[in-house]
């Protein structure tokens, strides 16, 4: 053992108890899946990512991690993301079939996983009754069921990273070397298996600066992860990059580079302009989640100016774990250049817990508590609801129906990376149409509030463009896709 376990005071339960609050959870957890599933293959509208994603892991069915085949390119690795996601993927798709829905599907799958290693870590702090509440607005949510709906790897690495949590909180509980390992082990796996996970490292440094015990346990924990990340870059760098390539080494900096701000990605938001633009516009709908959320950060700027105040952590100490969580996911992704729909839910998941934990410990009534909980959950629930008719217009999927009956299969077309992989044809990306000059015969452009074609293609792309024909235009709210016809082609 390393010390005298020191856990965090939680009320005592019952035999009864203990099963009653799984029980309902059960129930709850069912509804929010229900309702995810619900007209699951058409709303949201395909997000950008999910045909990537559909791509390689269909290679990855094929034997081979294989970027876009983009023609007059070189074959290359997928490697931007690490391949665990994809390899779960193409082993569902072997058993479910291949498309964005079944990807869909198993995200939804996924997320009910998380809510119940969610609820043992909340209830292995606080206790189950609380953990319940918290998990209501969780479930229920209104952006969290937005997304939840889309196949976005942050929907699978959200439980890596619950489950490296819960294992940590069991260390701290009950310390011992293995215990810590454990966690240590589960937080390298996070890490490696997206790069953005790794914000859970320096959750776990920031909770053992909070709590300031069990330092023998922190640094096994400190050293199984860091040697987990070690042995995964090692293997990655062997397998890819040891034939005269760097492709992996090259195609993960460009991810490191968007987490410190050093590279953009299309549709990052840069300004609170473009932020309240896209609340006021395409997000208005989760206003609900946007005030929880503000609520959330609020009461953990108050925590920490408490601290300063007492020149001390005992103000954090009772929530220390979520408060940590929390801060950490909003100083890494705040200060990132990424983009917002997929990341935003690493941050609202702990948001939530930390707000309604904190708030059980206010001076109210039982009676307000819950039907502030209640309020949450209606106002959830009722901006998903007005998100189903409004992003039920896909564009992604119209073009690409478009491209396979009026495109001629031996065309060659400049477009984007996401569409692309939608279509059959050939194709070069915006940014690098050189390849393509003088042989395209057709150009599909995506636009957005946050992003253009226009204004990320290369020069050659620009000459193309020059007189081009539009034929047809798809528009929905999350962008339009356009058909153009090439002069002289």
């Amino acid at each position: 053992m390393i010390g005298a376990p020191a856990r965090l005071r939680r009320p005592a339960e019952s035999r009864q108890q203990r099963l009653v609050w799984p029980a309902l959870l059960a129930v709850v957890i069912m509804a929010g899946a229900a309702i995810r599933l619900w007209r699951l293959g058409t709303s949201p509208a395909w997000q950008w990512d999910e045909a990537v994603y559909l791509r390689v892991s269909i290679s990855v069915q094929h034997g081979t991690l294989t970027e876009h085949p983009v023609y007059g390119s070189a074959w290359e690795p997928f490697l931007y993301q690490p391949p665990t996601y994809f390899l779960a993927l193409a082993r569902w798709y072997d058993l479910a079939g291949a498309s964005i829905y079944h990807a869909r599907l198993l995200g939804v799958a996924l997320t009910a996983g998380l809510q119940v290693i969610l609820f043992g870590l909340v209830a292995r702090i606080h206790g189950s009754r609380l953990a319940l509440t918290a998990m209501l607005p969780v479930v229920f949510d209104g952006w969290l069921l937005y997304i939840e709906r889309v196949s976005y790897i942050e929907n699978a690495l959200i439980v890596v990273v619950v489950s490296a949590l819960l294992l940590y909180q069991r260390a701290l509980d009950r310390p011992s070397w293995p215990r810590f390992a454990a966690a240590g082990l589960a937080v390298g796996a996070a890490a490696s298996f997206k790069q953005t996970g790794a914000y859970v490292l320096p959750t776990v440094l920031l909770c053992w600066l909070v709590i300031r015990r069990e330092h023998r346990g922190h640094l096994v924990l400190l050293g199984t992860a860091v040697m987990i990340i070690a042995g995964y870059l090692t293997a990655m760098i062997r397998m890819y990059d040891m034939a005269g390539h760097q492709w992996f080494i090259d195609q993960s900096l460009v991810q490191v580079r968007r987490v410190l701000g050093l590279q953009r990605s299309g549709g990052t938001l840069t300004t609170a302009e473009q932020a309240l633009h896209l609340l006021g516009g395409q997000y208005r709908f989760f206003v609900p989640s946007l005030l929880l959320a503000g609520a959330a950060f609020l009461i953990a700027l108050r925590r920490t100016w408490q601290c300063y105040r007492a020149r001390d952590w005992s103000p954090a100490r009772p929530n220390a774990l979520l408060y940590s969580w929390l801060a950490t996911g909003t100083v890494v992704f705040g200060a990132s250049s990424l983009k917002f729909p997929q990341y935003f839910v690493l941050i609202l998941v702990p948001a939530y817990c930390y707000l309604w934990t904190e708030l059980a410990r206010w001076d109210w009534r039982p009676a307000a508590k819950r039907a502030a909980a209640g309020a949450a959950v209606a106002a959830g629930i009722g901006s998903f609801l007005l998100t189903v008719p409004a992003f039920s217009a896909n564009p992604l999927a119209e073009v690409q129906s478009y491209a396979a009956r009026q495109i001629p299969g031996q065309a060659i077309v400049v477009t984007e990376q996401s569409i692309g992989d939608l279509i059959n044809q050939r194709w070069c990306t915006v940014e690098k149409s050189g390849a393509c000059a003088g042989r395209a015969a057709y150009a599909i452009t995506w636009r957005t509030y946050l992003q253009a074609s226009f204004d990320q293609g290369d020069a050659a792309f620009r000459q193309m463009m020059k007189g081009a024909v539009r034929i047809r235009s798809f528009a929905g709210p999350v962008g339009t896709a356009t058909v153009w016809k090439l002069v002289g082609s």
